[in-house]
């Protein structure tokens, strides 16, 4: 593999790494640090659209979302079009505590890039833009296919 791929999946295995140690200090778990990012991410979202970013039931993300609340990482607003129903939302708290965890790492990184030459940062994004384009499609096409299910044969 180019050295190029091979670094790419080392930032993949890094990412993990970073999103355990942020879970432990946040003290969540890997479910309600993915809620926590899609909020911080997307902003407030109904339950229902919680539940469908994280491939969990309705009834699921209550508990999730019972959770976030309780650990002063989220909260629950009306609804602004819907009275009936309620929104999901980072404390400010949540947010502060995440962005001065990143922060540092994040501006590190970007520094980086601009510390290149124009044509060097245009092969960065290049390089990042065809990443992303290939991960897209992998999860498509791995979306549309069929569950594998074990054969059982019977022996034991």
């Amino acid at each position: 593999m180019h050295a190029a791929s091979v670094l790419m999946r080392k930032v993949l295995v890094l990412n993990d790494m970073v999103e355990y140690q942020m879970r432990r200090v946040m003290g969540t778990n890997e479910t309600d640090f993915q809620a926590m990012q899609h909020l911080m991410a997307k902003g407030p979202m109904t339950p229902s659209q919680l539940a469908d970013a994280l491939h969990i039931t309705t009834a699921a993300v209550t508990t999730v979302v019972d959770r976030l609340v309780r650990a002063d990482h989220a909260r629950r607003v009306p609804h602004p079009l819907d009275r009936r129903s309620t929104m999901v939302e980072p404390t400010t708290h949540a947010a502060d505590l995440t962005m001065s965890k990143l922060m540092p790492m994040i501006q590190q990184t970007d520094q980086l890039v601009r510390d290149m030459q124009p044509d060097q940062q245009e092969a960065v994004v290049a390089y990042l833009g065809g990443v992303i384009q290939a991960m897209e499609q992998h999860i498509v096409e791995l979306a549309g296919e069929q569950p594998v299910v074990p054969q059982l044969t019977g022996k034991g």
